[in-house]
């Protein structure tokens, strides 16, 4: 009798290691997707807030008692809701912060200063893997009639978008601040 191994026997071991190893690599490109996803997310979360807590700041600064305004804040958003110009307590100085459509994709802008040498910050102008996902609806204002507050709404979507693994991940972020006249 020969000692050996089949070719029966060689094709079975070959077979079942091939599917092992086809598991693990399916696994391991599964663990590899969920945890891009996840830093994506974060990504997307931290900027998120911080454009959110920036906005938030920007609108506390109003001069509420602004006698331009007769001693009342107004809602001065424009008509498509990607901007409000604000007058800041600090130095008088008026602000627009404002959603921009540009050749580079859209931007969130604060800016200040007198008109012609006014400083422009961009809060956000999008980065490599997250983008701002348009400008519609970017603020709106409403005071009530019979009170003395006021309310400014920023709502914005950020987009992060991974081409190689073919992830798009979208968060839509929104504030409220309100304001006594």
């Amino acid at each position: 009798m020969k000692k050996g191994f089949t070719l029966i026997e060689v094709l079975i071991v070959v077979s079942v290691t091939v599917l092992i190893i086809a598991s693990i690599s399916g696994i391991m490109s599964g663990v590899f997707i969920s945890q891009s996803k996840n830093k994506a997310g974060d990504k997307i979360t931290q900027n998120g807030v911080w454009i959110l807590n920036e906005l938030k700041k920007n609108v506390l600064n109003i001069d509420n008692n602004n006698s331009k305004n007769g001693g009342k804040f107004t809602c001065p958003v424009n008509t498509d809701g990607s901007s409000i110009v604000i007058t800041s307590i600090k130095d008088g100085e008026r602000t627009t912060i404002k959603c921009l459509d540009t050749i580079d994709g859209y931007k969130i802008a604060s800016i200040s200063g007198k008109t012609g040498v006014g400083t422009t910050i961009y809060l956000f102008q999008g980065m490599k893997d997250i983008m701002l996902r348009d400008c519609n609806t970017f603020v709106s204002c409403s005071t009530l009639p019979s009170s003395e507050l006021s309310n400014v709404k920023f709502n914005f979507t950020l987009e992060a978008g991974m081409e190689t693994l073919s992830i798009g991940l979208t968060k839509n972020f929104s504030i409220d601040v309100t304001l006594r006249n």
